[in-house]
Protein backbone atom coordinates (compact mmCIF):
# COMPACT_ATOMS: atom_id res chain seq x y z
CA UNK A 1 0.00 0.00 0.00
CA UNK A 2 1.17 3.24 -0.60
CA UNK A 3 0.88 4.79 1.80
CA UNK A 4 0.08 2.99 5.18
CA UNK A 5 -3.21 3.85 7.50
CA UNK A 6 -0.78 5.12 10.64
CA UNK A 7 -0.74 9.06 9.04
CA UNK A 8 2.38 9.38 10.78
CA UNK A 9 4.12 8.33 6.92
CA UNK A 10 2.18 10.64 4.95
CA UNK A 11 3.95 12.97 3.12
CA UNK A 12 4.39 17.66 3.42
CA UNK A 13 3.53 16.94 7.02
CA UNK A 14 2.98 19.04 10.08
CA UNK A 15 2.46 17.48 13.61
CA UNK A 16 -0.51 17.42 15.42
CA UNK A 17 -0.97 16.50 18.94
CA UNK A 18 -5.12 15.50 19.34
CA UNK A 19 -5.93 13.10 22.57
CA UNK A 20 -5.98 10.16 20.77
CA UNK A 21 -2.87 11.13 18.76
CA UNK A 22 0.42 11.62 20.56
CA UNK A 23 2.09 12.24 17.41
CA UNK A 24 -0.79 12.34 14.83
CA UNK A 25 0.01 14.13 11.48
CA UNK A 26 -1.87 15.38 8.97
CA UNK A 27 -0.66 16.26 5.08
CA UNK A 28 -2.52 19.45 4.09
CA UNK A 29 0.57 22.12 4.69
CA UNK A 30 2.13 24.07 1.56
CA UNK A 31 -0.55 23.35 -0.33
CA UNK A 32 -0.88 25.14 -3.97
CA UNK A 33 -4.40 25.25 -5.44
CA UNK A 34 -5.14 25.49 -9.38
CA UNK A 35 -8.47 26.09 -11.01
CA UNK A 36 -9.91 23.75 -13.30
CA UNK A 37 -9.36 24.94 -17.05
CA UNK A 38 -10.42 22.96 -20.44
CA UNK A 39 -6.64 22.53 -21.03
CA UNK A 40 -5.79 21.58 -17.51
CA UNK A 41 -9.21 19.00 -17.62
CA UNK A 42 -7.60 18.08 -21.04
CA UNK A 43 -4.30 17.29 -19.62
CA UNK A 44 -5.44 15.31 -16.33
CA UNK A 45 -7.94 12.93 -19.23
CA UNK A 46 -4.95 12.67 -21.02
CA UNK A 47 -2.99 11.09 -18.38
CA UNK A 48 -5.50 9.09 -16.84
CA UNK A 49 -6.03 7.25 -20.35
CA UNK A 50 -2.09 6.76 -20.89
CA UNK A 51 -1.85 5.44 -17.37
CA UNK A 52 -5.12 3.12 -18.49
CA UNK A 53 -2.81 1.60 -21.45
CA UNK A 54 -4.65 4.28 -23.91
CA UNK A 55 -7.74 2.63 -23.56
CA UNK A 56 -11.18 4.56 -21.52
CA UNK A 57 -12.74 2.27 -19.75
CA UNK A 58 -16.36 1.44 -20.00
CA UNK A 59 -19.30 3.32 -18.22
CA UNK A 60 -18.82 2.12 -14.98
CA UNK A 61 -21.70 0.86 -12.25
CA UNK A 62 -21.85 3.45 -9.18
CA UNK A 63 -22.51 2.43 -5.45
CA UNK A 64 -22.44 5.15 -3.03
CA UNK A 65 -22.29 3.54 0.62
CA UNK A 66 -23.85 6.28 2.90
CA UNK A 67 -23.05 5.81 6.54
CA UNK A 68 -25.36 7.32 8.53
CA UNK A 69 -23.25 9.57 11.35
CA UNK A 70 -20.30 7.76 11.17
CA UNK A 71 -17.37 9.81 12.84
CA UNK A 72 -13.75 10.11 11.71
CA UNK A 73 -12.14 8.36 14.71
CA UNK A 74 -14.60 5.45 14.41
CA UNK A 75 -12.92 4.17 11.57
CA UNK A 76 -9.16 2.41 12.02
CA UNK A 77 -7.89 3.35 8.63
CA UNK A 78 -8.10 7.04 9.65
CA UNK A 79 -7.55 6.13 13.62
CA UNK A 80 -5.37 3.81 14.90
CA UNK A 81 -6.38 4.24 18.67
CA UNK A 82 -10.01 3.76 17.54
CA UNK A 83 -11.38 1.12 19.76
CA UNK A 84 -13.55 0.10 17.16
CA UNK A 85 -11.73 -1.96 14.28
CA UNK A 86 -13.21 -1.88 10.83
CA UNK A 87 -11.30 -4.26 8.59
CA UNK A 88 -13.54 -4.58 5.65
CA UNK A 89 -13.45 -0.30 5.01
CA UNK A 90 -9.36 -0.51 5.90
CA UNK A 91 -9.40 -3.27 3.39
CA UNK A 92 -11.41 -1.30 0.74
CA UNK A 93 -9.15 1.99 1.46
CA UNK A 94 -5.59 -0.53 0.83
CA UNK A 95 -7.16 -1.45 -2.69
CA UNK A 96 -8.38 2.02 -3.35
CA UNK A 97 -8.21 5.69 -2.02
CA UNK A 98 -8.97 7.17 0.94
CA UNK A 99 -9.38 11.28 2.29
CA UNK A 100 -8.03 12.83 5.25
CA UNK A 101 -9.79 15.98 4.16
CA UNK A 102 -13.50 15.14 2.61
CA UNK A 103 -16.27 16.77 3.89
CA UNK A 104 -19.93 16.24 4.02
CA UNK A 105 -21.98 19.45 2.70
CA UNK A 106 -23.63 19.83 5.76
CA UNK A 107 -23.40 18.75 9.62
CA UNK A 108 -26.58 17.09 9.56
CA UNK A 109 -28.62 14.08 7.47
CA UNK A 110 -31.21 15.72 5.16
CA UNK A 111 -29.00 18.93 3.98
CA UNK A 112 -26.31 16.64 3.21
CA UNK A 113 -28.13 14.06 1.69
CA UNK A 114 -29.55 16.97 -0.66
CA UNK A 115 -26.17 18.30 -1.82
CA UNK A 116 -25.13 14.94 -2.52
CA UNK A 117 -27.92 14.16 -4.75
CA UNK A 118 -28.16 17.91 -6.15
CA UNK A 119 -24.88 18.99 -6.30
CA UNK A 120 -25.95 21.96 -4.74
CA UNK A 121 -25.43 23.40 -1.45
CA UNK A 122 -28.84 22.88 0.60
CA UNK A 123 -28.42 26.09 2.28
CA UNK A 124 -29.46 28.07 -0.93
CA UNK A 125 -32.57 26.16 0.23
CA UNK A 126 -32.77 26.59 3.69
CA UNK A 127 -32.68 22.66 4.63
CA UNK A 128 -32.83 21.29 7.68
CA UNK A 129 -33.05 18.24 9.26
CA UNK A 130 -37.01 17.30 8.10
CA UNK A 131 -39.42 16.15 11.04
CA UNK A 132 -41.90 13.55 10.16
CA UNK A 133 -44.55 14.04 7.51
CA UNK A 134 -42.53 16.61 5.84
CA UNK A 135 -42.77 16.79 1.47
CA UNK A 136 -40.62 16.54 -0.61
CA UNK A 137 -37.74 18.65 -0.34
CA UNK A 138 -36.02 17.82 -3.93
CA UNK A 139 -38.32 19.78 -6.47
CA UNK A 140 -39.62 17.63 -9.92
CA UNK A 141 -37.61 20.14 -11.92
CA UNK A 142 -33.98 20.09 -9.78
CA UNK A 143 -31.93 17.99 -11.96
CA UNK A 144 -30.33 14.89 -10.01
CA UNK A 145 -27.72 12.81 -10.11
CA UNK A 146 -30.34 9.18 -10.66
CA UNK A 147 -31.85 11.66 -13.11
CA UNK A 148 -28.94 12.32 -15.32
CA UNK A 149 -27.26 8.74 -15.12
CA UNK A 150 -30.50 7.64 -16.49
CA UNK A 151 -29.57 10.30 -19.58
CA UNK A 152 -27.11 7.58 -20.02
CA UNK A 153 -28.85 4.31 -19.77
CA UNK A 154 -28.06 3.54 -16.10
CA UNK A 155 -30.85 1.85 -13.96
CA UNK A 156 -30.76 3.54 -10.30
CA UNK A 157 -31.62 2.47 -6.96
CA UNK A 158 -32.19 3.61 -3.83
CA UNK A 159 -32.03 1.52 -0.48
CA UNK A 160 -32.02 2.51 3.29
CA UNK A 161 -32.66 6.21 4.40
CA UNK A 162 -34.40 8.63 2.73
CA UNK A 163 -34.75 11.43 4.69
CA UNK A 164 -35.46 14.05 1.81
CA UNK A 165 -39.31 13.71 2.29
CA UNK A 166 -42.09 12.60 0.86
CA UNK A 167 -45.52 13.06 -0.69
CA UNK A 168 -47.80 11.49 1.87
CA UNK A 169 -51.49 10.08 0.52
CA UNK A 170 -53.40 11.93 3.13
CA UNK A 171 -57.04 10.96 3.23
CA UNK A 172 -59.02 13.33 1.25
CA UNK A 173 -55.60 14.81 -0.15
CA UNK A 174 -54.92 17.42 2.42
CA UNK A 175 -51.91 17.52 4.80
CA UNK A 176 -54.06 17.97 8.49
CA UNK A 177 -52.28 20.88 10.60
CA UNK A 178 -49.78 20.21 12.79
CA UNK A 179 -52.17 20.81 15.72
CA UNK A 180 -53.48 16.88 14.72
CA UNK A 181 -50.35 15.15 12.99
CA UNK A 182 -47.45 17.09 15.44
CA UNK A 183 -44.76 18.60 14.10
CA UNK A 184 -40.93 17.37 15.69
CA UNK A 185 -42.79 14.79 17.62
CA UNK A 186 -45.86 12.64 15.17
CA UNK A 187 -49.33 12.14 16.70
CA UNK A 188 -50.52 10.69 13.28
CA UNK A 189 -52.80 7.82 13.19
CA UNK A 190 -53.33 5.66 10.58
CA UNK A 191 -56.70 6.69 9.82
CA UNK A 192 -55.63 10.22 8.45
CA UNK A 193 -53.79 8.34 5.43
CA UNK A 194 -55.47 6.84 2.53
CA UNK A 195 -52.70 4.16 2.21
CA UNK A 196 -55.00 2.58 -1.57
CA UNK A 197 -53.36 5.61 -2.81
CA UNK A 198 -49.26 5.82 -4.04
CA UNK A 199 -46.72 7.35 -1.64
CA UNK A 200 -45.58 9.93 -4.54
CA UNK A 201 -42.57 12.05 -4.62
CA UNK A 202 -39.49 10.56 -2.44
CA UNK A 203 -36.80 8.57 -3.78
CA UNK A 204 -38.42 7.90 -7.28
CA UNK A 205 -39.81 11.66 -7.82
CA UNK A 206 -36.14 12.85 -7.54
CA UNK A 207 -35.49 10.79 -9.94
CA UNK A 208 -35.03 6.87 -9.02
CA UNK A 209 -35.78 3.99 -10.31
CA UNK A 210 -36.55 1.72 -7.76
CA UNK A 211 -36.56 2.35 -4.09
CA UNK A 212 -36.49 -0.02 -1.02
CA UNK A 213 -35.54 1.23 2.96
CA UNK A 214 -38.00 2.85 5.94
CA UNK A 215 -36.96 6.00 5.57
CA UNK A 216 -36.16 7.24 8.58
CA UNK A 217 -35.53 4.49 11.51
CA UNK A 218 -36.64 6.85 14.17
CA UNK A 219 -39.43 8.58 12.92
CA UNK A 220 -42.76 7.08 11.39
CA UNK A 221 -44.10 5.39 9.23
CA UNK A 222 -42.30 2.30 11.33
CA UNK A 223 -42.50 0.25 8.20
CA UNK A 224 -40.93 -0.57 5.12
CA UNK A 225 -41.22 1.83 1.68
CA UNK A 226 -41.19 -0.21 -1.34
CA UNK A 227 -41.27 1.98 -4.70
CA UNK A 228 -44.49 3.83 -3.77
CA UNK A 229 -46.20 1.64 -1.30
CA UNK A 230 -46.03 0.71 2.49
CA UNK A 231 -44.69 -3.42 2.79
CA UNK A 232 -47.72 -4.51 5.07
CA UNK A 233 -50.59 -2.98 6.48
CA UNK A 234 -50.07 -0.21 8.93
CA UNK A 235 -51.03 -0.37 12.27
CA UNK A 236 -50.62 2.54 14.75
CA UNK A 237 -47.27 2.28 16.50
CA UNK A 238 -45.98 3.89 19.76
CA UNK A 239 -42.60 4.94 19.05
CA UNK A 240 -42.29 5.29 22.88
CA UNK A 241 -42.44 1.41 22.91
CA UNK A 242 -40.12 1.02 20.59
CA UNK A 243 -37.22 2.59 22.44
CA UNK A 244 -37.21 -0.36 24.58
CA UNK A 245 -35.63 -2.21 21.91
CA UNK A 246 -33.01 -0.23 21.99
CA UNK A 247 -29.26 -1.69 23.58
CA UNK A 248 -27.78 1.99 24.14
CA UNK A 249 -29.79 5.16 25.07
CA UNK A 250 -29.88 8.04 23.52
CA UNK A 251 -31.28 10.00 20.75
CA UNK A 252 -35.12 10.14 19.64
CA UNK A 253 -37.68 8.23 18.57
CA UNK A 254 -40.55 11.06 16.95
CA UNK A 255 -43.61 9.91 18.26
CA UNK A 256 -46.37 7.49 17.41
CA UNK A 257 -47.54 6.50 13.52
CA UNK A 258 -48.75 3.98 10.97
CA UNK A 259 -46.09 0.95 11.37
CA UNK A 260 -45.55 -2.55 11.07
CA UNK A 261 -46.91 -5.22 13.57
CA UNK A 262 -44.10 -6.21 15.65
CA UNK A 263 -41.93 -4.04 14.34
CA UNK A 264 -37.98 -4.72 15.05
CA UNK A 265 -35.52 -1.90 15.07
CA UNK A 266 -32.88 -4.60 14.92
CA UNK A 267 -33.80 -5.72 11.54
CA UNK A 268 -33.97 -2.51 9.31
CA UNK A 269 -30.09 -2.49 8.83
CA UNK A 270 -29.99 -7.08 8.17
CA UNK A 271 -33.13 -5.80 5.73
CA UNK A 272 -31.74 -3.02 3.63
CA UNK A 273 -28.13 -4.50 3.81
CA UNK A 274 -29.68 -7.73 2.09
CA UNK A 275 -31.25 -5.77 -0.23
CA UNK A 276 -28.48 -3.76 -1.47
CA UNK A 277 -26.75 -6.79 -2.16
CA UNK A 278 -29.64 -8.28 -3.74
CA UNK A 279 -30.07 -5.25 -6.44
CA UNK A 280 -25.92 -5.66 -7.34
CA UNK A 281 -27.01 -9.25 -7.87
CA UNK A 282 -29.65 -8.39 -10.27
CA UNK A 283 -28.16 -6.05 -12.24
CA UNK A 284 -25.06 -7.16 -12.59
CA UNK A 285 -26.99 -9.46 -15.02
CA UNK A 286 -27.75 -6.77 -17.02
CA UNK A 287 -25.62 -5.26 -20.30
CA UNK A 288 -26.62 -1.95 -18.95
CA UNK A 289 -24.52 0.10 -16.14
CA UNK A 290 -26.83 0.52 -12.37
CA UNK A 291 -26.44 3.23 -9.92
CA UNK A 292 -26.93 2.15 -6.03
CA UNK A 293 -27.50 4.69 -3.69
CA UNK A 294 -26.87 2.62 -0.28
CA UNK A 295 -28.02 4.44 2.56
CA UNK A 296 -27.71 2.50 5.67
CA UNK A 297 -29.13 3.34 8.97
CA UNK A 298 -26.30 2.46 10.71
CA UNK A 299 -24.77 4.08 13.04
CA UNK A 300 -27.09 6.56 13.85
CA UNK A 301 -29.59 5.75 16.54
CA UNK A 302 -31.74 3.80 17.68
CA UNK A 303 -28.73 1.93 18.42
CA UNK A 304 -29.88 -1.55 17.72
CA UNK A 305 -26.48 -4.00 16.93
CA UNK A 306 -27.60 -7.62 16.20
CA UNK A 307 -26.73 -9.92 18.98
CA UNK A 308 -24.28 -11.27 16.81
CA UNK A 309 -21.88 -7.68 17.17
CA UNK A 310 -22.83 -7.26 20.89
CA UNK A 311 -19.72 -6.90 22.98
CA UNK A 312 -17.85 -7.45 19.47
CA UNK A 313 -15.90 -3.51 20.23
CA UNK A 314 -14.85 -1.95 23.31
CA UNK A 315 -16.49 0.88 22.77
CA UNK A 316 -19.99 -0.28 24.19
CA UNK A 317 -23.07 -0.49 21.95
CA UNK A 318 -22.29 2.15 20.01
CA UNK A 319 -18.58 0.49 18.90
CA UNK A 320 -21.05 -2.66 18.04
CA UNK A 321 -23.23 -0.92 15.64
CA UNK A 322 -20.12 0.53 13.92
CA UNK A 323 -18.45 -2.73 13.42
CA UNK A 324 -22.21 -4.08 11.97
CA UNK A 325 -21.80 -0.92 9.54
CA UNK A 326 -18.41 -2.18 8.65
CA UNK A 327 -19.41 -5.33 7.70
CA UNK A 328 -22.84 -3.96 5.81
CA UNK A 329 -19.67 -2.25 4.12
CA UNK A 330 -17.69 -6.04 3.42
CA UNK A 331 -20.73 -7.36 1.82
CA UNK A 332 -21.03 -5.07 -0.91
CA UNK A 333 -18.10 -5.23 -1.81
CA UNK A 334 -17.66 -9.09 -1.78
CA UNK A 335 -21.00 -9.23 -3.80
CA UNK A 336 -19.06 -7.10 -6.40
CA UNK A 337 -16.53 -9.02 -6.38
CA UNK A 338 -18.37 -12.67 -6.75
CA UNK A 339 -20.42 -10.72 -9.52
CA UNK A 340 -17.45 -10.26 -11.65
CA UNK A 341 -18.05 -6.61 -11.47
CA UNK A 342 -15.97 -4.91 -8.96
CA UNK A 343 -12.83 -3.56 -11.55
CA UNK A 344 -15.39 -1.04 -13.53
CA UNK A 345 -17.37 0.05 -10.46
CA UNK A 346 -16.81 3.77 -9.04
CA UNK A 347 -17.44 2.73 -5.52
CA UNK A 348 -18.05 5.49 -2.54
CA UNK A 349 -18.04 4.72 1.27
CA UNK A 350 -18.54 7.98 3.61
CA UNK A 351 -20.76 9.45 5.97
CA UNK A 352 -23.47 12.30 6.05
CA UNK A 353 -22.11 14.14 8.74
CA UNK A 354 -20.01 13.87 12.09
CA UNK A 355 -21.35 11.86 14.90
CA UNK A 356 -24.34 12.50 17.38
CA UNK A 357 -23.58 14.78 20.42
CA UNK A 358 -24.66 12.40 22.73
CA UNK A 359 -21.43 10.01 21.63
CA UNK A 360 -19.12 12.49 22.90
CA UNK A 361 -19.96 10.47 26.41
CA UNK A 362 -17.65 7.55 24.73
CA UNK A 363 -14.79 9.32 25.92
CA UNK A 364 -15.71 9.06 28.99
CA UNK A 365 -17.35 5.74 29.12
CA UNK A 366 -15.27 3.66 26.90
CA UNK A 367 -11.78 6.16 26.45
CA UNK A 368 -13.26 6.10 22.35
CA UNK A 369 -13.99 9.84 20.83
CA UNK A 370 -15.96 9.13 17.56
CA UNK A 371 -14.42 12.51 15.64
CA UNK A 372 -10.60 11.48 16.45
CA UNK A 373 -8.06 14.60 16.77
CA UNK A 374 -11.08 16.88 15.60
CA UNK A 375 -13.32 19.26 17.72
CA UNK A 376 -16.87 19.26 17.14
CA UNK A 377 -20.01 16.67 16.62
CA UNK A 378 -22.61 16.24 14.50
CA UNK A 379 -24.62 19.91 13.78
CA UNK A 380 -21.07 22.13 14.47
CA UNK A 381 -19.08 23.65 11.97
CA UNK A 382 -16.20 22.47 14.08
CA UNK A 383 -14.17 19.77 11.37
CA UNK A 384 -15.26 16.65 13.64
CA UNK A 385 -19.27 17.76 12.10
CA UNK A 386 -18.61 17.32 8.82
CA UNK A 387 -14.74 16.02 8.07
CA UNK A 388 -15.66 12.24 7.46
CA UNK A 389 -14.43 9.01 6.87
CA UNK A 390 -14.52 8.70 2.48
CA UNK A 391 -13.05 5.90 0.63
CA UNK A 392 -13.30 5.47 -3.40
CA UNK A 393 -12.32 2.61 -5.45
CA UNK A 394 -12.73 1.88 -9.13
CA UNK A 395 -10.10 -0.53 -10.47
CA UNK A 396 -10.28 -0.34 -14.49
CA UNK A 397 -10.74 3.70 -14.06
CA UNK A 398 -7.26 4.31 -12.09
CA UNK A 399 -8.24 4.86 -8.56
CA UNK A 400 -7.20 2.08 -6.63
CA UNK A 401 -3.57 0.82 -4.39
CA UNK A 402 -4.18 2.51 -1.05
CA UNK A 403 -2.85 6.31 -2.23
CA UNK A 404 -3.85 8.40 0.43
CA UNK A 405 -5.70 11.54 -0.68
CA UNK A 406 -4.95 15.03 1.34
CA UNK A 407 -6.37 17.79 -1.52
CA UNK A 408 -10.13 19.00 -0.07
CA UNK A 409 -13.29 17.04 -1.49
CA UNK A 410 -16.66 17.52 -0.96
CA UNK A 411 -19.68 15.27 -1.32
CA UNK A 412 -21.70 17.66 -3.13
CA UNK A 413 -18.53 16.92 -5.98
CA UNK A 414 -19.84 13.19 -6.35
CA UNK A 415 -22.19 14.99 -8.65
CA UNK A 416 -20.09 16.65 -11.30
CA UNK A 417 -17.62 14.06 -11.22
CA UNK A 418 -19.29 11.70 -12.27
CA UNK A 419 -21.15 13.58 -14.81
CA UNK A 420 -18.03 13.98 -15.82
CA UNK A 421 -16.70 10.34 -16.08
CA UNK A 422 -20.16 9.82 -17.72
CA UNK A 423 -19.58 12.33 -20.18
CA UNK A 424 -22.92 14.89 -19.55
CA UNK A 425 -22.09 18.49 -19.60
CA UNK A 426 -23.29 20.77 -16.49
CA UNK A 427 -25.79 23.58 -17.69
CA UNK A 428 -26.44 26.36 -15.35
CA UNK A 429 -28.44 26.09 -12.90
CA UNK A 430 -27.64 22.30 -12.28
CA UNK A 431 -25.04 21.21 -9.77
CA UNK A 432 -23.91 24.82 -8.93
CA UNK A 433 -21.85 23.97 -6.09
CA UNK A 434 -20.31 20.59 -6.82
CA UNK A 435 -16.59 20.32 -8.85
CA UNK A 436 -15.35 17.85 -10.64
CA UNK A 437 -12.49 16.15 -8.40
CA UNK A 438 -11.84 13.26 -10.86
CA UNK A 439 -8.06 14.75 -10.72
CA UNK A 440 -8.05 14.87 -6.87
CA UNK A 441 -8.87 11.13 -7.36
CA UNK A 442 -6.31 10.21 -9.64
CA UNK A 443 -3.40 12.33 -8.47
CA UNK A 444 -3.85 13.68 -5.26
CA UNK A 445 -4.69 17.45 -7.26
CA UNK A 446 -6.42 20.01 -5.39
CA UNK A 447 -9.41 21.07 -7.26
CA UNK A 448 -11.16 22.86 -4.50
CA UNK A 449 -9.91 25.73 -3.34
CA UNK A 450 -12.45 26.72 -0.99
CA UNK A 451 -15.42 25.51 1.01
CA UNK A 452 -18.74 26.35 2.78
CA UNK A 453 -19.57 24.83 6.33
CA UNK A 454 -22.93 24.87 6.80
CA UNK A 455 -24.28 24.19 10.71
CA UNK A 456 -27.62 22.46 11.69
CA UNK A 457 -29.23 25.83 12.98
CA UNK A 458 -28.26 27.52 9.56
CA UNK A 459 -24.81 29.12 10.53
CA UNK A 460 -22.10 29.35 7.55
CA UNK A 461 -18.44 28.82 7.92
CA UNK A 462 -15.76 29.44 4.94
CA UNK A 463 -13.10 26.96 4.28
CA UNK A 464 -9.85 28.59 2.02
CA UNK A 465 -6.86 26.66 2.11
CA UNK A 466 -5.53 25.57 5.58
CA UNK A 467 -8.21 28.35 7.09
CA UNK A 468 -11.18 27.74 8.63
CA UNK A 469 -13.67 30.86 9.35
CA UNK A 470 -16.45 30.14 11.42
CA UNK A 471 -19.34 32.55 12.32
CA UNK A 472 -20.73 32.82 15.42
CA UNK A 473 -23.17 30.55 17.29
CA UNK A 474 -22.81 27.24 14.93
CA UNK A 475 -21.88 24.69 17.68
CA UNK A 476 -23.31 22.72 20.27
CA UNK A 477 -22.83 23.06 23.74
CA UNK A 478 -19.28 21.39 25.49
CA UNK A 479 -20.26 19.97 28.92
CA UNK A 480 -17.20 21.60 31.34
CA UNK A 481 -15.84 18.12 31.33
CA UNK A 482 -15.18 18.60 28.03
CA UNK A 483 -13.97 22.04 27.85
CA UNK A 484 -11.17 20.69 30.63
CA UNK A 485 -10.16 17.85 28.36
CA UNK A 486 -9.78 19.28 25.29
CA UNK A 487 -8.50 23.10 26.43
CA UNK A 488 -8.84 24.60 23.63
CA UNK A 489 -10.68 28.50 23.51
CA UNK A 490 -13.78 28.99 23.84
CA UNK A 491 -16.51 28.60 21.02
CA UNK A 492 -18.33 32.06 22.73
CA UNK A 493 -16.24 34.43 20.11
CA UNK A 494 -17.63 37.19 17.94
CA UNK A 495 -15.79 34.95 14.78
CA UNK A 496 -13.79 31.74 14.94
CA UNK A 497 -10.47 31.19 12.89
CA UNK A 498 -7.92 28.64 12.43
CA UNK A 499 -5.05 27.15 10.92
CA UNK A 500 -5.80 22.96 10.12
CA UNK A 501 -1.84 23.06 9.31
CA UNK A 502 -1.00 23.68 12.62
CA UNK A 503 -4.40 22.97 14.92
CA UNK A 504 -6.53 20.68 13.31
CA UNK A 505 -7.93 20.07 16.90
CA UNK A 506 -8.92 23.84 16.87
CA UNK A 507 -7.92 24.94 20.08
CA UNK A 508 -6.54 27.82 19.36
CA UNK A 509 -8.99 30.82 17.80
CA UNK A 510 -6.55 33.48 15.70
CA UNK A 511 -9.54 35.87 14.92
CA UNK A 512 -7.79 38.70 16.77
CA UNK A 513 -4.15 37.76 15.33
CA UNK A 514 -5.36 37.95 11.52
CA UNK A 515 -8.12 40.50 11.36
CA UNK A 516 -7.69 41.35 8.20
CA UNK A 517 -7.77 37.57 6.75
CA UNK A 518 -11.35 37.60 9.19
CA UNK A 519 -12.36 40.47 6.95
CA UNK A 520 -11.82 38.88 3.55
CA UNK A 521 -13.10 35.75 4.54
CA UNK A 522 -16.65 36.85 6.22
CA UNK A 523 -16.49 39.28 2.66
CA UNK A 524 -16.24 36.32 0.79
CA UNK A 525 -18.69 34.39 2.31
CA UNK A 526 -21.18 36.80 2.06
CA UNK A 527 -20.65 37.11 -1.56
CA UNK A 528 -20.75 33.40 -1.99
CA UNK A 529 -24.29 33.57 -0.11
CA UNK A 530 -26.08 36.04 -2.25
CA UNK A 531 -25.02 34.41 -5.58
CA UNK A 532 -26.23 31.22 -7.07
CA UNK A 533 -23.10 29.03 -7.84
CA UNK A 534 -19.89 28.08 -6.94
CA UNK A 535 -19.05 26.25 -10.23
Amino acid sequence: MADQFNLSQGRKQSEIKGPFYPSWNQSITNMTFRKQTPLFSFFIAACWLVSLGAKEPGKPNIVIILTDDLGYGDVSFLNAESKVKTPHMDRLAEEGVWATDAHSPSTVCSPSRYSMLTGRYSWRRKIGRLNPWKESYIVPERVTLPKILKSKGYYSACVGKWHLGFDWPWKGGVKPPTSVIGSGTSKATCDLFDWSKPIQGGALGAGFDYYFGDDVPNMPPYAFIENDRLTCDPIDVDGGKLRKQQVMSGGYIHGIGPGQKDWQLDQVMPMITAKAVETIKEQSKSKNPFFLYFSTTSPHSPIVPLDEFQGKTPAGPYGDFVAQTDQAVGEIVAVLKEAGIYENTFLIVSSDNGPAPFMRDLIQKHQHNPSGALRGLKRDLLEGGHRVPFIASWPKGGIKDGRRIDSTLSLADLFATIAGMIGVPLEEGVAEDSLDVLPTLLLDQPVRTELVYHASNGKLGLRQGDWAYLRRGGFTDEPGWFQEYWQGDTLDAPALLFDLSSDLAQKTNLRTKHPKRVKRMEERLAEIEKGTSTR
